[in-house]
């Protein structure tokens, strides 16, 4: 059976990925469908998808989200993905001017639609003939979209999620922000969700209620100073790869944790419970009234492995 065939039936299962018994319904109809027209189902034929779901809490029960708020919310998400590619791209710490070869770089198509949600495709980047990676070696929409959805809450309950915000490099603090900003008291307050099925098969999900956007505007509007590198030796034990976070024993049991980007992820895994030598950049967020936080860590070098995210200016919105 063709892959295009096996597309389609993927597309109409991600817009079934809901818990209520009308989706199940659906999953189990198409999982039937699948078996009796010999669809392959194998990871190698998996393809990478995006659902994005809107909801406008202050409409009537149905949640309804205007086509004009709906619109904004896919160019905000566009936006933000477009950043992130570029910036593990072109290994830059912020990305501040777009232009339209980055959004076809980092392409989302929107495939199906139905009421406060949409399934997207990805778009492979073009590479030249003569180049010497092939148009499925990268997909820069997907790391774009991982790199979002990872700097996200997972849920309502998820504020670690939300204070990991002030350590995270400035390209994804500006994506976030992409997202989240609220230029208009007349804007409604909207919830989110955004979910990702890679390549790979796994899956990664993120949502963002209007009080967490609330909180992460506030978080962003934050001046971060008293910057710095700092180079130190210690055992990594612990990872939480959700919330990007890394813990690192430096001496008699001291441990220190901090943001780690989706490029050193692997290296972190890697030297889990050994001794490594790290580089860290160091700073402390500064609040409107004067008050300093605790000083903030985000990892940029294990070993010899650099993050793809290199340290740099603050973030000015």
């Amino acid at each position: 059976m063709s892959t295009h065939l096996h597309s389609l039936w993927q597309r109409a299962m991600d817009s079934a990925a809901g818990d209520d018994p009308f989706s199940r319904l659906r999953r189990s109809s198409l999982e039937v469908a699948a078996s009796d027209f010999d669809i392959p189902l194998t990871p190698e034929v998996r393809t990478a998808a995006v659902q994005l779901r809107l909801s406008d809490e202050s409409s009537d029960a149905s949640g309804a989200v205007a086509a004009l708020e709906a619109s904004d919310f896919l160019r905000r998400v566009q936006r933000a993905v477009a950043r992130l590619a570029k910036a593990r791209r072109s290994r830059l710490a912020d990305v501040v001017r777009l232009t339209s070869g980055d959004f076809d770089l980092a392409r989302l198509n929107v495939a199906t639609a139905s009421l406060g949600s949409w399934v997207v495709d990805l778009s492979y980047p073009v590479v030249e003939e003569d180049s010497p990676a092939s148009a499925s070696s990268t997909l820069w929409t997907e790391i774009g979209v991982v790199e979002l959805i990872r700097a996200l809450p997972e849920d309502d309950g998820d504020d670690q999620s939300i204070d990991s915000i002030d350590a995270a490099s400035p390209v994804i603090r500006r994506a976030v922000s992409d997202l989240v900003s609220k230029v208009s008291d007349k804007r409604p307050e909207l919830s989110l969700s955004l979910s990702v099925r890679r390549t790979s098969g796994e899956v990664l999900r993120s949502s963002v209620t209007p009080r967490q956007a609330s909180i992460l505007r506030e978080k962003l509007a934050v001046a971060r100073e008293e910057r710095g590198i700092i180079r130190v030796r210690g055992r990594l034990d612990g990872l939480r790869t959700r919330r990007q976070i890394f813990y690192l024993e430096v001496s008699e049991g001291r441990e220190i944790h901090g943001f780690v980007d989706e490029s050193l992820m692997p290296a972190v895994r890697e030297n889990l419970d050994h001794l490594v030598e790290v580089e860290l950049e160091t700073f402390v967020m500064r609040s409107r009234s004067g008050r300093a936080s605790q000083r903030q860590y985000r990892l940029m070098r294990v070993g010899q492995q650099q993050s793809q995210l290199p340290a740099g200016d603050d973030v000015k919105f």
